[in-house]
């Protein structure tokens, strides 16, 4: 009997706690009292029944269902950092930072900083794009692919030449290749500007020389200038600087022979020709 009546006490003394929601309720005086909903804080608990609630101010938060009489307070966003600025921040629950377009924060910081997002240089293509809590992934282009452009989302295949066409400048992976008809432009240039140069020093050393009065232009020369033969100019022009030479008679002096000799055997002598007759003025005399 005595065990019975102990048995009765206990269950008494806990049926109040037992009977209270440890979410919504509280136990005071022995009594379960109601808490104030999320979004709300409680000002007095003077009714246990319908305690006096008050809303959260803008920038707190309850998440819950409490009998404090304070809110929390939601993050401070400062768009001087970064930040998206938070228009309607919620007052149940906790509204977290967000970086604006362009910059990440990590979950780790609980977003307290802003970062900006990695640029992809003119040569890499986008893996990845950033988000507002992870950072961009870049990329190098494969060889044969180029891109000019920050973050280009992918990279271009170079410009093949067709038939006919040759290339001009090579392709790097942030620039294409170019291609051009036949000989590459710049071998033309080179070449009819060596050949001018050609030209201008032919044509200003005939005209040196022609001032001096020591030549004309030969025939020879003419026709290398008209059909281009540049190995023929030194073999047109070879002649022009010889000096004159003197004929000299290196001859031996003749030995007498029968032939040269007279009758009476005295050696023929060369005959001078005619001797030079200065003329005079004839004068008339009378006697």
């Amino acid at each position: 009997m005595r065990t019975v009546f102990i048995l009765c006490a206990l269950v008494t003394l806990l049926y109040p706690v037992s009977c209270c929601d440890t979410e919504t309720e509280f136990l005071k005086d022995d009594k379960c009292c109601k808490k104030c909903g999320p979004g709300k804080r409680m000002l007095m608990d003077d009714n246990c029944e319908d305690p006096r609630c008050q809303d959260c101010q803008n920038g707190e938060y309850q998440s819950g269902y409490t009998r404090d009489t304070k809110c929390e307070r939601q993050p401070s966003c400062d768009p001087n950092l970064h930040f998206m600025q938070q228009n309607e921040p919620s007052k149940t629950k906790l509204s977290r930072c967000q970086c604006e377009p362009g910059y990440y924060c990590t979950q780790d910081d609980d977003c307290n900083t802003c970062t900006k997002h990695t640029v992809c240089k003119p040569g890499q293509r986008v893996v990845k794009k950033g988000s507002s809590v992870s950072d961009t992934v870049c990329g190098a282009c494969e060889h044969g692919t180029f891109s000019t452009n920050d973050s280009s989302d992918t990279c271009r295949k170079w410009t093949e030449c067709e038939s006919g066409y040759v290339q001009n400048t090579p392709g790097s992976s942030t620039s294409d290749q170019t291609c051009v008809a036949g000989t590459p432009i710049y071998r033309v240039f080179i070449g009819v500007g060596v050949f001018v140069i050609i030209v201008a020093v032919v044509v200003f050393v005939f005209i040196k020389k022609r001032k001096s009065g020591c030549y004309k232009l030969p025939k020879k020369t003419i026709e290398v200038l008209t059909q281009g033969e540049i190995d023929d100019v030194e073999k047109a022009y070879r002649p022009l600087y010889q000096q004159p030479q003197e004929d000299i008679d290196n001859s031996a002096p003749v030995s007498p022979t029968l032939s040269n000799l007279t009758d009476n055997g005295n050696f023929v002598a060369q005959e001078d020709g005619k001797p030079t007759i200065t003329p005079t003025t004839e004068s008339n005399s009378f006697s």
